[in-house]
């Protein structure tokens, strides 16, 4: 009976915990490389579907919704935050697509001109004394400048840059939400130049400007920085920085973000950076004429004539560093380049090409009519087409 009684005294209670904390060490390593594992093949299957996405070439446009548009003769259209504005001498007014009004303003213009920033959109009659700052729900005001307006830019907190013309003298004023003056001051040819054109960046805090002027019998032309937040307000007219450039006009100068900014001529593109007290970053120049220049937050888009080969255009991206990125030969006549999803879309006629901002061909197709707008969506694959008589809403197959 005796041999038949567990003698506790045979174990040892420290071995005995020392292999259960190995076999639980071991239990969680297995664990953690089968884990690792798991997460490992998910990451390359993730990877591997992106990449074969990205380099993927689509071979047709699949119509998913037409809405018919009536009475939109002599409309002219553009992107204004995913919706479709439309414009004319009549006045303005935006649509989702399924073609339904958000807004629509009726307004008696001769030279219509505006600036989209974000979901603000401002507008006004050049040589008027009027802009209308429209928001994308609906929001309207008004303000009235009481002199000639030359060019307007509106930042995404509804401030409104404007160049107004006097006698002798031109004004650069800025307006708030409710229309009240928050800043002005007076330009001369003999004290800066004549402003040529005008942007605000995103945050209201920096203006940015450019003068033509001619300095014995030469011309030339400057780019100005305005800050309007406590960084300028000890400065002469709130500037802070400015660059000259000799025998060119620059007739375009815009902010990408509060912190990055272009100017361009016909001569070369100027990148600059900061959000205080911009810097010049970057020079490109160009070499033949410049037809068109598009951008977003991140790329600008240079159309100039083709110097060499079959093509009659030349496509440049630069990032908003400066930095070109692509370049792009084409032929068709085009309308527009417009950007989105990491990707750029050259349209013109029923012409639509579709490519990665590195490159490489997403869509080389040809619509059953002519588009003259594209707006892209959340989506890489699916754009809104405005034609001369319906939205659609298509994807690429």
């Amino acid at each position: 009976m005796a041999d038949n009684i567990l003698n506790f005294s045979q174990y040892n209670t420290n071995d005995f915990e020392e292999k259960v904390r190995k076999d639980r060490n071991i239990r969680i390593r297995r664990n953690a490389i089968i884990f690792i594992a798991i997460v490992s093949i998910a990451i390359i299957v993730l990877i591997t579907f992106i990449l074969r996405e990205r380099s993927k070439v689509y071979e047709s446009l699949s119509l998913q919704q037409s809405v018919i548009l009536e009475n939109d003769t002599g409309l002219y259209y553009d992107n204004f935050a995913g919706t479709v504005m439309a414009y004319s001498k009549d006045g303005f007014g935006a649509r989702d697509e399924k073609g339904d009004y958000l807004w629509n303003q009726p307004f008696d213009m001769q030279n219509p001109m505006y600036s989209i920033c974000g979901d603000t959109v401002a507008f006004a009659d050049y040589g008027g004394s009027e802009i209308n700052v429209q928001k994308k729900n609906g929001e309207l005001f008004s303000i009235n400048t009481a002199m000639p307006i030359r060019k307007i830019a509106v930042s995404n907190k509804d401030v409104v840059a404007a160049i107004l013309e006097d006698v002798g003298v031109t004004w650069i004023y800025l307006y708030d939400s409710k229309g009240e003056v928050i800043s002005y001051f007076r330009t001369t040819m003999e004290k800066s130049g004549y402003p040529i054109d005008i942007d605000i960046s995103p945050s209201s805090e920096l203006v940015m400007i450019s003068y033509y002027y001619v300095d014995i019998g030469e011309t030339k032309s400057s780019v100005a920085f305005y800050n309007f937040g406590d960084v300028g307000q000890n400065n002469i007219d709130n500037y802070v920085s400015g660059y000259n450039y000799k025998d060119s006009l620059v007739p375009m100068v815009r902010f990408m973000s509060d912190s990055t900014s272009f100017a361009i001529s016909n001569s070369r593109i100027s990148f600059y950076e900061g959000s205080q007290k911009p810097t010049s970053l970057v020079d490109n120049f160009i070499v033949t004429d410049v037809l068109s220049v598009y951008y977003d937050e991140d790329y600008v888009g240079v159309v100039t004539r083709n110097s060499s080969g079959d093509n009659a255009y030349h496509l440049t991206i630069y990032s908003n560093k400066g930095k070109v990125v692509s370049e792009k030969n084409f032929d068709f006549d085009y309308s527009k380049v417009v950007f989105g999803n990491g990707q750029y879309v050259i349209y013109g006629n029923t012409n639509i090409y579709v490519a990665t901002i590195d490159g490489r061909t997403r869509l080389d197709y040809e619509y059953d009519r002519p588009v003259r707008e594209v707006i892209p969506t959340n989506s890489p694959t699916k754009y809104i087409l405005v034609t001369e008589s319906s939205i659609d809403t298509v994807i690429m197959k």
